[in-house]
């Protein structure tokens, strides 16, 4: 009897060399239908690239979930091409972390109601394919602000206090 228990929650490989998004998207797909799940890997696998995750189920389970998964329609990896920037690494959702972006030109909606952003192609406007939303892959024209204010801010603090030392050096 035990032997039998033993077997049936074993942990069997259902899908091997995931990324992080496409197991978190598969693992909710198997626990909407109550399968329990195992995404063996997950934080190793969004941490660093080249690194994957497994997505495991008890081997009692394995036959359903296969049958589940296969309902599933996904996008072929390789129909979608990795975009990369200038240091030659992939682009990746800022939301989801997904590599299955493509560029987008057109209106950006916005959080704003009636405010809407024109991308030209000039732009580096990103659509992600996982959970729809909208980024830019490039710095903001006002990045460099919070490092000015920074050193603004030290530096008179700084004088500040020379300041002081002299008044309280004439005081003596």
């Amino acid at each position: 009897m035990t032997q039998v228990l033993e077997e049936d929650m074993r942990l069997v490989v259902l899908r091997s060399n995931l990324n992080q998004p496409d197991g978190a998207l598969l693992r909710s797909v198997l626990e909407a239908q109550d399968i329990p799940v195992f995404l063996a890997g997950e934080h190793v696998s969004g941490m660093n690239e080249g690194l994957y995750a497994n997505l495991m189920v008890h081997a009692k389970d394995w036959k359903r979930a296969e049958e589940v998964l296969s309902k599933v329609a996904t996008m072929p990896r390789c129909a979608i091409p990795i975009r990369r920037d200038e240091d030659g690494e992939p682009i990746a959702c800022r939301h989801c972390g997904s590599e299955r972006v493509h560029a987008f030109e057109g209106e950006v909606p916005t959080i704003v109601p009636g405010v809407k952003v024109h991308a030209s192609k000039n732009d580096d406007w990103y659509h992600c394919l996982q959970c729809d939303s909208y980024f830019r892959n490039s710095l903001s024209r006002f990045s460099s602000i919070p490092v000015g204010l920074m050193w603004a801010g030290a530096l008179a603090l700084l004088t500040l206090g020379i300041v002081w030392l002299i008044e309280f050096l004439r005081w003596l």
